[in-house]
């Protein structure tokens, strides 16, 4: 995989995060609509976080087991520990970010989220394209959810469309800042010759916990409180199209 494909897909997943943005500041989805698209990102999520990045990243490292829980513990304490208020979604209940350092809060968490974002996507490609475009994919499934959440908490807080734009723009950063870190270990001879694998396992590792965590305690609770039956088989869906898309790019020689 040459690295401006690379490079392209993380401007990719980045841009989504100011569709996100966007779509706060000039018009809402329906709540069904929003609910079916982080139903279907949970159910992708978890099965490449299980099925791929853990192998991949426990692949003769067992010892990386522990970045998986570094990674799912360092995102609960951002978004749990440090944060008041957060979750996924439009916020409806102004009162209860009346604080603004709640809004402040959850804008640091989902920073450190998307900064691993860039991460997984770079990660995924030093290993094989197969699974780099697989990461690829996930992350952009949860990227315009992240932009829409991030400027409804902030506009919520602020009462400012410019600061909510402004701080799905900053995820964006993340993003690329995360992938512009692994690009330069990897490839500008800073690690000297077979860390870069190594660094690149690690974090797969990482990322797969932030993918559980975000899955697990972001997504599927939203999934599990609805009393729309049909929310549930989005969940499936992101498990077979993940199933369909690894066929596909095994088909097309990606592997």
């Amino acid at each position: 995989m040459i690295s401006w494909t690379v490079v392209a897909l993380v401007l990719i997943t980045a841009f989504a995060n100011l569709v996100g943005g966007l779509i706060v500041v000039r018009k809402k989805w329906s709540a069904r609509s929003l609910n079916y698209l982080m139903a279907f990102s949970a159910g992708f999520l978890l099965t490449i976080a299980i099925l791929d990045l853990i192998p991949e990243g426990l692949d003769d490292a067992s010892g990386n087991a522990v970045f998986i829980l570094f990674g799912f513990l360092t995102v609960f304490a951002f978004q749990r520990i440090l944060t008041t208020h957060f979750h996924f979604g439009y916020e409806t209940h102004k009162e209860k970010l009346s604080q603004k350092t709640a809004g402040l809060g959850a804008f640091l968490g989902m920073g450190i989220h998307s900064f691993f974002d860039g991460v997984s996507i770079v990660a995924g490609f030093e290993v094989s394209g197969a699974l780099g475009f697989l990461v690829f994919t996930a992350v952009l499934l949860h990227k315009i959810p992240d932009g829409l959440t991030i400027s409804s908490i902030i506009l919520a807080a602020f009462d400012d469309r410019k600061k909510a734009f402004i701080a799905s723009a900053v995820l964006a950063l993340s993003t690329i800042l995360g992938g512009g870190i692994v690009w330069i270990v990897s490839h500008t001879g800073i690690a000297p010759e077979g860390v870069s694998e190594s660094f690149a396992r690690m974090g797969l590792s990482f990322s797969a916990g932030v993918f559980l965590y975000v899955a697990a305690t972001d997504l599927l609770p939203v999934v599990n409180q609805s009393e729309n039956r049909r929310i549930g088989l989005f969940v499936l869906l992101g498990v077979i199209v993940f199933y369909f898309a690894s066929s596909l790019i095994g088909i097309v020689g990606l592997e």
